[in-house]
């Protein structure tokens, strides 16, 4: 541990700066979308299971009218739909879970004025730069 990391041995800011301190939050927070999408493409895949396992169901004397591509369509509205919704579900429990662990921290800003120009409105050029 450097003699910089404990707070009562911080260097003195500069006398062009400014130092104020606030309080902010610190949590994890899940990605929404990326549940949403999630639940949505399992539930396409569950469709797809389901729908493939019960394709050779025998119905006795009824004629089978619907192709395997049309069932797949027809419940795919059902299956992305409910995916996206237990997606956005799983996504508001963990964020509700999240929040409750989050932490208080007290974080320090610094704002540092500028170097003073030099001659002619010109910066003065710091080593060699694109």
């Amino acid at each position: 541990m450097s003699s910089t990391d404990r707070p009562d041995e911080r260097p003195a800011p500069a006398p062009n700066a400014v130092s104020s301190s606030d309080e902010v939050t610190i949590r994890r927070a899940p990605k929404f979308g990326v549940f949403i999408v999630g639940g949505a493409v399992l539930g396409f895949v569950a469709t797809l299971i389901v729908v493939s396992l019960t394709m050779n169901i025998d119905r006795g004397d009824q004629q089978e009218t619907a192709s395997f591509g049309s069932l797949v369509g027809y419940f795919s509205l059902w299956g992305v739909t409910i995916g996206a919704f237990i997606g956005a579900v799983v996504a508001v429990v963990l964020d509700r879970v999240f929040a409750r662990r989050a932490a208080r921290l007290t974080a320090e800003r610094v704002e540092v004025e500028l170097p003073p120009e030099t001659i002619d409105g010109e910066i003065e050029d710091h080593g060699d730069r694109p």
